[in-house]
């Protein structure tokens, strides 16, 4: 255990005794119902306690048995619905309710400050599993389609909240306990389902009230969590000044009696600024390419990958289905590829391309075999293994997109490049599904087909950077990154508390510290925070 984990361990335990004293106070007086409040919210303002709570949430909303077999349970009793209905009615509204409410879920997370749109959140996956229940045809199941759509679009609210609520010297720790709730959730799911299904202890109907107590759990979890009092564009209470870069300039303070059109048109040129500062890097631009295109194959497999299963192995003709030992498979070994890749420290600026491509062409293959195959083991280790491939590159493309940026920018970066993946994957259900409305297995040969012309990109593009920077070029680059993400942080670390001390000392006597303008001494002594913000504090 580290010295700080050790420290706010120790917090946490006077914290939780000094709650236990608190209730032993007399609970007629009013100050002692005020103390317990307040040491209440103490306990719940640890960073630890936090997480936990958030965790608990992450959990229990993937804790759903049910999807693994969502299409077997749309098609048998009691839905009765047909495998065209569900394939060319019901799954392509999700993509549409998700594109069409991701951006205005992106402003209304930062304007409302997470919490509500984790709620909100809640409330979606339980009104869907409500309706799964208890509506019946194709209208309703549109809906609960559009239901999901919503709780999906939202889950950035899940992913940023945690960062707005604790110091950062936690983010990676909080990082690791938050994705690895979701992922353990999810693990248990399908195998909770894989094994009540094979063991008639459930039927496909009945696991959803399973889910529906789940998600209902996490409602009221989420319910519980302490609200955030800032948030990266819309309440902010200090803003940093970068005179370096024009680009990358923050707003000041906003006045009390500044019109709100103002604020609101401040806001809207900050979030201009971080997207021109992000996208006019082309080592950013080029990962994000990927992403977006990558995530857009992902989605639509993920999407329609149960109605090409029931295609290959009916429903009806099958004893036992495997879905949900293949999802737990699939989550397990996406977790460990996920992990393993966060200790291998290639030189991406040299290796990035062609092995965009690579993956990429493999991917492909893997989706065409699915799509031409007559055996559903081939198409359950085909799924487990393009799963697999994909969290390898995604983890690999969201660490070079994030160091490219400043931490503030990543969330904009996030809904930027998933946006554009929503659009892709609209495009394509409207001309596979919609326009064209192709059985599952051409569906998936065409997805190969879409993976293969991505690999061809990256391909040509890899060639091309090969034949400009050149042989002795190549020669002089090094195989692996010359400094780990550890010391690379440790370096930065340093350097910001030595700009720390510099600047104070230097505010204090009234010198400024970019030579540009002279700030009288009694107005603010600025403090780099993380080498991505400034915070101010008043001299005394």
């Amino acid at each position: 255990m580290t010295r700080s984990s050790a420290v706010s361990s120790h917090q946490n335990r006077l914290l939780h005794t000094a709650f236990e004293a608190s209730l032993i106070i007399t609970k007629g007086s009013k100050t002692t119902k005020s103390c317990n409040l307040h040491t209440y919210r103490l306990i719940m303002e640890s960073w630890l306690v936090t997480c936990l709570v958030l965790c608990m949430y992450g959990f229990f909303k993937e804790f759903r048995p049910s999807e693994p077999f969502l299409t077997e349970y749309l098609i048998g009793p009691p839905m009765n619905l047909t495998l065209n209905e569900v394939n060319y009615d019901v799954y392509p509204v999700w993509t549409y309710a998700y594109l069409s409410l991701l951006i205005v879920v992106l402003l209304l997370t930062d304007l409302l400050r997470y919490k509500p749109m984790i709620v909100f959140e809640g409330m979606g996956y339980v009104a869907t599993w409500s309706l799964l229940l208890w509506a019946r045809g194709v209208h309703w199941m549109q809906f609960m389609e559009f239901c999901y759509g919503i709780a999906t679009s939202t889950e950035v609210a899940y992913y940023t909240y945690i960062y707005a609520k604790v110091s950062s010297e936690y983010y990676q720790r909080v990082t690791s306990f938050t994705r690895s709730a979701i992922l353990f959730g999810k693990f248990t799911a399908s195998v909770a389902a894989q094994v009540l299904t094979v063991t008639k202890l459930m039927n496909y109907h009945e696991l959803n009230y399973i889910s529906l107590a789940s998600v209902s759990i996490a409602l009221v979890i989420a319910c519980t969590l302490p609200p955030v009092k800032t948030s990266v564009y819309f309440h902010r209470s200090q803003y940093k000044v970068e005179p370096v870069s024009e680009s990358t300039s923050q707003l000041n303070e906003t006045d009390a009696n500044e019109k709100k059109s103002e604020w609101f048109s401040k806001v809207i040129k900050l979030i201009w600024s971080d997207f021109k500062s992000a996208y006019s890097n082309k080592y950013l631009l080029k990962w994000s390419i990927w992403w977006a295109f990558a995530t857009c194959g992902n989605f639509q497999v993920g999407n329609f990958i149960q109605p090409l299963w029931e295609t290959i192995a009916p429903m009806d003709d099958t004893e036992v289905l495997y879905n949900g030992i293949v999802e737990a498979a699939s989550t397990l070994l996406s977790a460990l590829a996920a992990f393993a890749v966060g200790y291998f420290h290639l030189n991406w600026s040299l290796f990035g391309e062609g092995t965009m491509a690579l993956i990429s062409l493999f991917d492909a293959l893997l989706l065409f075999f699915m799509g031409i195959t007559q055996s559903i083991w081939v198409g359950y280790v085909n799924y487990v293994l393009f799963r697999a491939s994909y969290q390898v590159m995604i983890t690999i493309a969201s660490y070079q997109v994030a160091k490219e940026l400043r931490a503030d920018s990543y969330g904009l970066v996030f809904g930027i490049n998933m946006f554009v993946a929503l659009f892709l994957q609209t495009i394509l259900t409207a001309i596979v599904i919609e326009a064209l409305q192709l059985g599952s297995k051409l569906q998936f040969v065409i997805y190969g087909g879409y993976f293969g012309v991505l690999a061809f990109f990256f391909l040509i593009l890899s060639a091309y950077n090969c034949g400009r920077i050149g042989c002795d070029g190549l020669k002089e680059m090094e195989i692996w990154e010359t400094t780990e993400p550890s010391q690379r942080n440790e370096v930065q670390r340093n350097s910001t508390q030595e700009t720390r001390m510099k600047n104070q000392r230097r505010w204090y006597w009234g010198i400024p510290s970019n030579g540009r303008s002279k700030i009288p001494q009694e107005v603010m002594v600025s403090t780099v925070k993380d080498n991505t913000s400034l915070t101010s504090e008043a001299v005394e």
